[in-house]
């Protein structure tokens, strides 16, 4: 009976201002218009919007463009980065260079008749001879210990000097650099001695040589996907939505050649002499070491892309 009761029960206006904002706004709404010409002129609004068959409200969402021209820029930008990217090193080092100079040594002159004893050499030490050295040309003696050489000389005038030099090694280094370019021109030098090393240099060098042509095709195929792609605007960001989805690709070449690193691997020629960075073996540390800033600019465009992509 209470069932039918409440049923039966007239319905208040009143009550519905109860779940109006959850009780946020309680009590009862103040007149929406301010005024009778207020609403007819937007009831006129919404009336002339019918007649010409428009039903979406101003400042739709709907009607806002899936792709953004801002977008279109970045990733314009980006693709074209891309391809310059490739004209970038994307591997260097530098060898080192031993370089052994002999400085100019101050001479000890004396003359036959000064006793031998009084004699002192500057960064060395050393014993002369009581006799005069009749030769007038210039002698080397043996050298006392590595890098130090001692020579004695003797004048017209019965003159004899002796001097002792200390040959000093400097290391040079000499930077190199190779681009995605020269690696690929490079092939039938390059490619016997990374395709002949072992099985980890070989994965690697292969995943290398992949990752270069994704990225100029990738370049081209974004490029295409933003000026070239057919239908309405929905066909076409789906279609750039989906192609910069491919990008993420760049990073996963990337984490499984550092994997793939620390397997290591033996090289089939000998590294000594070539780019300190190969190391005596290859590893992460080779991997890493010889990677160059034009292979991080080509990551970097990727994941722009990719980011886009994912807000579309």
């Amino acid at each position: 009976m209470a069932e039918k009761s409440e049923k039966n029960k007239p319905f208040d206006p009143d009550d519905r201002f109860r779940y109006i904002g959850f009780e946020v706004k309680p009590g009862k709404i103040g007149e929406f218009f301010k005024s009778e010409a207020e609403k007819k002129l937007l009831v006129d609004k919404v009336k002339a919007k019918r007649e010409k068959g428009e039903k979406l409200r101003e400042h739709c969402t709907l009607t806002v463009e899936r792709v953004a021209p801002y977008e279109k820029i970045v990733m314009t930008i980006t693709s074209l980065v891309l391809i310059a990217s490739l004209f970038l090193p994307w591997f260097s080092g530098y060898r080192e260079v031993v370089v052994e100079t002999t400085p100019a040594a101050p001479a000890v002159n004396t003359s036959p008749a000064m006793p031998a004893d009084s004699m002192a050499l500057t960064g060395t030490e050393s014993i002369i001879p009581p006799e005069p050295v009749e030769s007038a040309a210039a002698e080397t003696a043996p050298e006392t210990e590595p890098g130090t050489a001692i020579t004695a000389t003797t004048d017209e005038g019965g003159f004899s000097s002796i001097s002792a030099t200390r040959q000093r090694r400097q290391i040079t280094r000499e930077h190199e650099s190779l681009s995605a370019l020269g690696a690929l021109t490079s092939l039938g030098t390059m490619g016997k001695m990374a395709f002949g090393s072992g099985a980890v240099v070989m994965l690697t060098s292969v995943l290398l040589l992949i990752y270069m042509l994704f990225v100029l095709v990738m370049a081209f195929y974004t490029l295409y996907l933003l000026y070239g792609t057919k239908g309405n605007p929905d066909q076409q960001a789906l279609a750039i939505k989906k192609g910069a989805r491919l990008s993420w690709l760049s990073l996963a070449f990337y984490g499984i050649m550092l994997i793939i690193s620390f397997a290591g691997g033996s090289y089939s020629f000998d590294p000594k002499g070539m780019i300190v960075q190969l190391g005596d073996s290859y590893g992460p540390g080779a991997f890493l070491g010889l990677l160059s800033y034009g292979y991080y600019i080509s990551i970097g465009c990727f994941v722009m892309n990719a980011v886009k992509g994912s807000e579309i």
